[in-house]
């Protein structure tokens, strides 16, 4: 089953493909072409061979409904060998598919897996060369207004790095209210799990500030804690909320029996320790192992 670290910016780009190039921009520092409009193309990379061979994202960026680059998105956890002739047929079936350059990024968590995917991959009559982009290497942005300009990659970027810095973190809320209604929940979940405690903890406290208008249930339920006594009943609700997008997010079914046992919780340590374990099982049974 992928995990958060997987699927959390692959998640984001299936929300707003032109994430794809703006993440690519910021690996290979180079123009991309004139493009109008982007979006999602089909992973499936097939051929006559039995072998099943599966994009984990792929975004076509148009000029007047003609291609003009393809960007093929890998987050690439560890090592993986086998990416040396699995990566080449995604290349070349899509540039068959669409006629057009196929740029193939990378996005790696460490600096040892970024040198090895960085190696060009020799073909026998060419070569493929993977465009590696270290997660944690991608400038927090500080800036509020450039984080309602970008507010993906000012989430990724949050989430990819020690967050130690708190201007990024005091920009994050700018970026959550640019985004649309519909994922900004899921986001906030993503940012939460992903942000080690003391960030998680420091973001807290200035989204409960009332300094900033949330759109979302969750959203009040999760900062705004506190403030009176039916809050900490709110709080319980709006991190069982979070745990069941998560699961749902990750592709996981949530019986009714596990949603119940969720959603009747009001121990806010035990809430916290699902929310942990809701990024890796594979089940949502799993949450309640011992």
């Amino acid at each position: 089953m992928p995990s958060l670290e997987h699927e959390f910016p692959l998640d984001i780009i299936r929300h707003r493909p032109e994430v794809a190039v703006e993440l690519l921009e910021a690996a290979q520092q180079v123009p991309v072409p004139k493009y109008s409009r982007t979006r999602c193309e089909s992973g499936d990379a097939t051929t006559t061979a039995a072998t099943e061979y599966r994009i984990d994202s792929a975004v076509v960026c148009e000029e007047d409904d003609v291609p003009q680059m393809a960007i093929i998105v890998e987050n690439q956890l560890k090592k993986d060998e086998e990416k040396e002739f699995s990566w080449p047929v995604y290349v070349s079936t899509l540039r068959a598919r669409l006629r057009c350059p196929v740029k193939l990024l990378v996005l790696v968590p460490k600096a040892s897996v970024c040198q090895w995917c960085a190696t060009p991959i020799d073909l026998g009559c060419g070569e493929v060369r993977p465009v590696p982009l270290l997660m944690g290497s991608i400038p927090p942005i500080t800036d509020p207004e450039q984080a309602r300009a970008h507010p993906e990659l000012a989430i990724i970027a949050a989430a990819h790095n020690d967050a130690r810095d708190r201007a990024a973190l005091d920009a994050l809320p700018a970026a959550l209210e640019a985004i649309d209604q519909s994922v900004t929940s899921l986001y906030s979940d993503y940012v939460l799990a992903a942000l080690p405690r003391a960030a998680r903890k420091y973001l807290e406290e200035i989204m409960g500030t009332g300094t900033y208008e949330y759109k979302t249930r969750l959203f009040r339920r999760s900062f705004q804690d506190g403030r009176d006594a039916g809050m900490a009943v709110g709080k319980a609700e709006g991190k069982a909320e979070g745990i069941i997008t998560f699961l749902r997010a990750r592709g996981i079914e949530v019986t009714e029996d596990a949603r119940e046992r969720i959603t009747s919780c009001t121990d806010i340590d035990l809430l916290d320790t699902w929310v942990r374990r809701a990024a890796t099982v594979s089940s949502a049974e799993e949450l309640f192992d011992d």
